[in-house]
């Protein structure tokens, strides 16, 4: 399929939906999934001209719509790097050559993505019901294959997912979808069948006779069994015959769906989504400022504090600046239930010789206790928080480049779940 067609093909599609930013970017955003489905041979100078052009008409219709100045300004940023992340990844084109024709570069000057999109979604969730929209167009943006930092990282896509889906739940629990049938108005006939008195054949008392004594064998096998296997267990823990093991059961991530709006089940999980709006709602300011995230991970909650909040580097003393951001954080943990886990993560870069810490683990360890030393009196019970310490095991970008180290440097304070088991 040639580029031209690609670019005909976007534009003739039209949507008049209630979201004004997703009906504004319609074109664009059909045009970038196209380019990851589809082959062609790209031009990268006629395609930075045609995304270009799909980015000045998204502007002034988005204007036209009244979207809000603040509103339209983090969209066309997020689509720029949403489209200079797809383009420079794409078969034919590669960063090197993208880089001569970035959205970034050509509209704000930026000649290298860092976490622009992401810095612009924390503070969106920290107000979705207000500026549902935005995040909307966001999650479509990821949908698509925006990646940013977390591209080629490892554990990457791991790290991404829950990010994806947290968003998606923000939606839904905003904007609750309407539960539909398939046909609202359909009515069945009233039409009458005369009954015939029902008799059971022979054959099925048979069978239901035959399946309940198999059933009642099974049972009594498996009781016995199990009986025998607990004495056994019993009789091999006075004198075991192999190693101790510690065996962990896998985690599965959820896969997500095609076409999630038709497999999305009723909306049950309140108490946590309650419970997760409580606490960005206190932190709002500071996850407005960057200096921090809110989101959901498996059975918890957790408030990721960026390092350059924290410490200085090479050092395990919290800044001054920390002190009211600790009073806010503990402020909003100490109404909740539940032990805090307190956990320190690091680069890959080794200390130096003349540190006072001879090992990663070790910085990662005292800088999550400077971190709960700085909790603890809001807290108030210091016996609800833990400490531990990760050093450089849990990266969450790629370490071989400035602005992943500066991810993966971290601490995260984490909360169970309500509604967890």
């Amino acid at each position: 399929m040639s580029q031209e067609a690609l670019f005909e093909a976007a534009e003739r599609v039209q949507v008049a939906g209630p979201n004004p930013l997703i009906s504004a970017a319609t074109p664009l955003l059909i045009l970038l999934g196209h380019l990851r489905t589809v082959t062609v041979e790209p031009d990268a100078a006629v395609l930075a001209q045609h995304v270009c052009e799909c980015i000045d008409e998204f502007e002034w219709k988005a204007a036209e719509a009244g979207v809000t100045e603040d509103d339209a300004h983090i969209a066309k940023y997020a689509l720029c790097e949403t489209a200079d992340d797809i383009v420079a990844n794409l078969p034919g084109i590669g960063p090197d050559i993208w880089a001569q024709h970035s959205m970034l570069s050509r509209f704000y000057g930026v000649d290298a993505p860092g976490n622009g999109f992401f810095e612009a979604l924390n503070s969106v969730l920290a107000d979705p019901a207000e500026r549902g929209d935005l995040l909307e167009l966001m999650h479509a943006c990821m949908s698509l294959g925006f990646e940013g930092p977390y591209r080629g990282a490892v554990g990457g896509e791991q790290s991404l997912e829950p990010v994806r889906q947290d968003i998606y739940a923000a939606l839904r629990y905003f904007r609750p979808l309407a539960n539909d049938g398939i046909s609202p108005h359909w009515q069945g006939l009233a039409a009458t069948v005369g009954q015939r008195p029902y008799r059971l054949p022979p054959w099925a008392i048979a069978a239901f006779a035959l399946a309940l004594v198999t059933a009642a064998f099974f049972w009594m096998r498996g009781d016995v069994t199990n009986d025998g296997d607990a004495l056994a267990a019993t009789l091999l823990a006075l004198t075991p015959a192999t190693p101790v093991v510690i065996e962990r059961s896998d985690f599965a991530l959820p896969v997500e769906h095609a076409e999630p709006v038709e497999k999305v089940e009723p909306f049950e999980a309140a108490p946590t989504m309650a419970q997760i709006y409580r606490i960005r709602a206190a932190l709002a300011q500071d996850i407005g400022a960057g200096g921090l995230t809110v989101a959901a991970k498996g059975e918890f909650i957790v408030v990721e504090i960026n390092n350059e909040l924290l410490f200085e580097p090479g050092k395990a003393e919290t800044k001054p600046e920390f002190a009211p951001v600790a009073a806010r954080i503990a402020a909003a943990f100490a109404g909740e239930p539940g032990p805090i886990k307190i956990v320190g993560h690091t680069d890959n870069v080794k200390p130096r010789q003349s540190s006072a810490y001879k090992s990663n683990y070790d910085l990662s360890v005292a800088r999550a206790e400077a971190v709960a030393k700085a909790l603890a009196p809001g807290i108030g019970d210091a016996a609800r928080i833990a400490v531990e310490g990760k050093g450089e095991d849990v990266p969450i970008a790629n370490n071989a480049t400035a602005d992943g180290r500066a991810l993966n440097r971290r601490v995260d304070v984490m909360i169970r779940q309500e509604d967890a088991p």
